[in-house]
Parts: C-alpha cells; structure tokens; sequence
C-alpha cells in the first residue's frame, strides 16, 4: 500500500529515526501544558472516552466565541473531512489543483465527482477571483485550504467572502480547510470564524495536529452554524473516536494562547533563513506564509530518495493534481535540523555538477 502523506517515519527502509521534514509539525514541538494533560488524562484511561466530546467542545466554543453545538471533533481532521463527505455525499465538488490530495481520496469514498480548477505556476498557485466563476448550480461542495497545502499561498479574506456568497447564491456548501492558519503572521486576517453564525452553508476545518505537535495523539475539529449537519456527523463514523487523551489535551491546547504566538515568531524566522538556503542551492522556492515550503528542482528525480539514504524525509509532490517529481514541500524546522538538510542537499548538488 503507498503512502500517500508526509511522516512516515516507520518504514522498513529506515534503520533509525529521520529528520522529518515530511510532515508540517511545529518544530518547538508538544507545548508542557500540553505534555502535562496527556500524562494527568492517564488515570482516566480506564473509562471510555466522552463519546460527545462536551468538555472538550466547551473549550474550543469558548476560544472561537461559538456555541458547543456549533463544534465537532474528530480523530484528526482527515476524520472530520470523511465524516462531512458521508454526511453530505455532495454529487459534484470543486477544488483547486493543486491542493491537499485527501479531499479527493474522501470524495471518492462518498461517490462523488471531482471538478478540478487548476492553479497557475505564473500566478504563484495563488487562487484568483476566476475561481469563484467555476461554482455552477450543479456544484454542490466547494473546498479551499487556506493557506492551501502544498503550496502555502494564502487567499485573502475578502476573496473567500466574495467566494462564500457566490456559493450561498448557487446553493452550495464552502467548506474552508484553516488547519495551517494558525502558523501564519496574523491568523486573524484570514480566519472564517466570524462569519460562521450568519452562514449555514459555511464549514472551517480546524486542527490541534500541526500547532500543537501531537500528530499521534490525533484531533481534529470542524465549526458550523448547521447543528443539524454537526449532529450527523456522530452516525458517519465509529464511537468513541476521540480518546481520553486527545480530550484532555485538546482543553489544554484550547486555552493555550501563548505558545502560538511563540511558534509564529519563530516559524516566521526559520521559513525566510530555509527558504533564502534552499534558492541557494539553485532550487525555485515559492514564498509560502505557512509552516512549510513549496520549491522545485528539476533534473534530479530521485532527490527523495537519496536523502532516504541519508536519513531525511522531505515530500514529494507527485501525487499532487498539478504538480510533478520535481516538485517538493519541505517542512520549517528548527535551525540545527535546517542546517543538516541544507549541508546535505549541497553535498548533492555539488556531485550533480561534478
């Protein structure tokens, strides 16, 4: 079975623990307050979990200026997009090419088919106001990550407003993916959150994945005005998806208001230092605002793999509509980490031209 995703540091291929610049987790890694829950949330192992997530959603209403009811979590938000698509079984869905390859991987799931829009190279993949035009009465779903993944551009607020009501016009649904918002420079120029109250047909899926670090404790939530929708959600999946753990650590990352803004600091730092290194080296990099990076070499195919030997994980995108093997998206991590991949890339770089 291929892997289809950053992260996969358990292959049989590696002997010990890579560098992972696979997978866009925050490189301060697990806040303490974080850390703290997970261990207290132990002792209460030995009960099911809150199949309804109530304390959990409490927190997260609380932090957005929600209701409960306009809360779902999820084990992840790959669980929550499943769940939505089961739910809504959309007959036509409009995304962009390139984006986060899962929505078509869950479009299927749900029977569903695909119009693709695809993003210009020359445009820096940015999504323009053409996009907007492509939602016909038949279009029943509209996705957009923002900032899109893997391309770290970000869509101004004003265009997915004017995007928003193109769609309520059409009587479609936008579901708006801001699970890397909160890595950029000021998240709140782009958050959907305000507008979930008045728009029914408005759905923002949200992660504790990537900002929090904690890809293998799992959580995900999504944030609509449709409880109806919502409450649907808990027939679209198994029980008890979310654990004890996740719970718990999920209230704590829900009042944790410091550490982003500690990790934007630094990720806004490591991002220019990763991608001033790698243009360097002679690669095309496009100034993402995200926790990660889009960049391109051409000519040497089997990048991925030499630095596989090497022992550092970086994602190819060829398995994204609109991009090919030469393109790649490279995690922002810590200095010492980017110093490695950087001397390692130059060592290959350097026996290319020889």
């Amino acid at each position: 079975m291929e892997h289809r995703h950053g992260g996969d540091i358990y292959a049989d291929d590696l002997t010990a623990e890579p560098l992972d610049f696979s997978a866009s987790i925050n490189p301060l890694g697990m806040p303490e307050s974080v850390r703290q829950a997970a261990m207290q949330a132990l002792a209460g192992c030995v009960h099911y979990p809150d199949p309804q997530c109530r304390q959990l959603r409490r927190a997260i209403a609380a932090r957005e200026g929600l209701a409960p009811g306009q809360v779902f979590c999820g084990n992840g938000a790959a669980d929550v997009l499943y769940r939505l698509l089961l739910a809504l079984r959309p007959k036509k869905i409009l995304l962009t090419a390139p984006t986060f390859s899962e929505y078509e991987q869950a479009a299927a799931l749900a029977g569903s088919t695909i119009i693709r829009f695809p993003l210009r190279e020359e445009d820096g993949f940015a999504i323009p106001e053409a996009f907007w035009d492509a939602v016909t009465p038949e279009t029943e779903l509209v996705i957009v990550c923002n900032p899109n993944n893997p391309t770290g551009q970000v869509t101004p607020k004003w265009l997915v407003k004017k995007g928003m009501e193109r769609c309520r016009s059409a009587g479609a649904r936008l579901l708006v993916d801001e699970c890397f918002h909160d890595f950029l420079d000021e998240p709140e120029r782009i958050a959907m959150t305000d507008c979930v109250p008045e728009n029914h047909h408005l759905i923002l899926l949200r992660s504790f994945t990537k900002m929090y670090a904690m890809p293998g404790i799992r959580l995900g939530y999504c944030l609509s005005a449709d409880t109806a929708l919502l409450e649907r959600l808990y027939d679209m999946g198994a029980p008890w998806s979310v654990s004890v753990l996740a719970q718990a650590c999920g209230v704590a990352a829900a009042q944790d208001t410091v550490f982003p803004a500690q990790t934007r600091q630094y990720i806004t730092k490591q991002r220019q230092q990763l991608g001033e290194g790698l243009q360097e080296l002679g690669f095309t990099v496009l100034p993402g605002q995200a926790n990660y990076l889009l960049c391109r070499m051409d000519g040497v195919p089997d990048l991925v793999q030499q630095l596989r030997e090497r022992g550092i994980l970086i994602r190819s995108c060829d398995t994204f509509a609109g991009l090919d093997g030469n393109w790649f998206r490279i995690a922002v991590r810590t200095e010492a980490e980017q110093f490695v991949l950087l001397q390692t890339l130059r060592q290959l770089v350097q026996q290319r031209k020889v």
